[in-house]
């Protein structure tokens, strides 16, 4: 099985049709993830303020996203997974529009299947790319969304955990797994950072997050392994995210 790492967007481009999973740690991976641990029953994406302030006239759904780290006009909430925890979520329908994530999201449309992670889902979600590289026969590839088409360090250091998951999850199995450079320098770059939590404060997101007062997302966003929760995409208009039914 062979394991490539995009550092930025544009590095996925070519890929053929793989098992794919996008990183936009801080933060709207976390938040897609969050927002489905605490119940929300319809979650969609878009790239479009105009689209998100549309679809949640018409279907009574709650708002919630950032332009460049503030809330926008008329949204309910931030892109905040502490924020979302104090809010009614449960039982809801959810519309989520990002500068960065979801724009991403939107543009990996084709590659199918298209998984979320981040650090509270790493094990959750490296076990099932895993399953399902498996039974399609397909190779890996971690898309890190990165900050407007530029690398970032979270989705880099991120992408090194779920790395580290999927290849003891695959050695386990007697699976042999072959890492493109990328892939390497992913797991290397994470050896570099042991505490998380500090990488973070210290990236450009990080700081942003700390100028806007958002600064207890960044240790929300760092409890590896705290969910179980892995989103899958599905291509619609407009984009929906699922939950993968839990392994047993």
């Amino acid at each position: 099985m062979n394991i490539d790492v995009a550092f930025v967007p544009a590095e996925a481009r070519l890929w053929p049709s793989i098992v794919c999973v996008v990183i936009d740690e801080l933060r709207a991976s976390s938040t897609i993830t969050t927002l489905l641990d605490l119940g929300c029953t319809d979650l969609s994406l878009t790239a479009s303020l105009q689209e998100a302030r549309r679809l949640g006239k018409a279907h009574g759904s709650l708002l919630a996203g950032e332009r460049d780290g503030h809330i926008p006009r008329g949204f309910d909430t931030n892109n905040s997974p502490a924020e979302l925890a104090r809010t009614a979520v449960l039982g809801r329908s959810v519309v989520l529009c990002t500068t960065n994530g979801t724009v991403v999201i939107s543009r990996l449309r084709r590659m199918t299947p298209l998984l979320v992670g981040c650090l509270l889902n790493a094990r959750a979600c490296a076990e099932e790319v895993l399953r399902q590289a498996l039974s399609l026969g397909t190779d890996v590839g971690i898309v890190c969304a990165g900050e407007h088409g530029r690398f970032a360090l979270e989705d880099a250091l991120t992408a090194g955990v779920l790395l580290e998951r999927l290849l003891e999850l695959a050695a386990a199995q007697g699976v042999p797994c072959r890492l493109s450079d990328s892939a390497e320098v992913a797991i290397r770059l994470r050896w570099t950072y042991p505490d998380l939590v500090a990488a973070f404060r210290g990236s450009s997101v990080g700081q942003l997050l700390r100028d806007i007062d958002a600064e207890e997302d960044v240790e929300l966003c760092c409890q590896v392994d705290s969910s179980r929760t892995v989103p899958v995409v599905h291509v619609g208009s407009p984009l929906q995210v699922r939950r993968v039914a839990p392994l047993p």
